[in-house]
């Protein structure tokens, strides 16, 4: 799909961002992105990897099978966005917006959240798996079919949510 030898460099993505409403099969990772609108666009087939996110308007965004692994997201809006087939592995977001989005099929094992809304979203069949939850509010959520194994919660809350239809198991401490 993508050839991750090739590298788009962060002013080529600039300028393809200005011109394109959908973006494919690039490789962003290790990029640091500060202040971007990235609202209303379409990414297939894209890697972020190790790439740093802070107070980026991600607001309807529009995601399938994109690689977000062991990135830094803080302070960015991803309300509304339709998120599917994606990857957050191991990646550190805190105060962060998911209010009313589709998370369909989506992993976020391994994941450091602290003050991160998911309200009022559709979570079917993701995965949290060995992740620290701080402060993460999935009200009003469904979680049929989504996994919470092994992960640490404090300040968590599911309220109005299916709980029933989602599996959850206790976490070790973290250190």
């Amino acid at each position: 799909m993508f050839n991750f030898d090739k590298k788009t460099e962060y002013e080529d993505f600039l300028e393809l961002l200005k011109k394109s409403d959908s973006l494919n099969s690039l490789n962003l990772s290790g990029l640091e992105f500060e202040g971007l609108d990235f609202s209303k666009k379409s990414f297939t087939g894209c890697t972020f990897s190790n790439s740093k996110f802070k107070n980026c308007n991600c607001s309807n965004l529009h995601l399938r099978m994109c690689f977000f692994d062991f990135c830094e997201i803080d302070s960015c809006n991803f309300q509304n966005s339709d998120i599917q087939f994606s990857s957050f592995g191991g990646a550190k977001i805190i105060r962060t917006d998911f209010k009313n989005s589709e998370l369909l099929q989506n992993n976020f094992n391994g994941i450091r959240a602290e003050d991160v809304s998911f309200n009022d979203s559709d979570l079917y069949s993701s995965r949290f798996m060995f992740s620290f939850l701080k402060n993460v509010y999935f009200q009003n959520c469904n979680l049929k079919k989504t996994l919470f194994l092994y992960s640490k919660e404090d300040g968590v809350s599911y309220k109005s949510s299916n709980t029933r239809e989602a599996v959850f198991t206790e976490g070790d401490e973290f250190v």
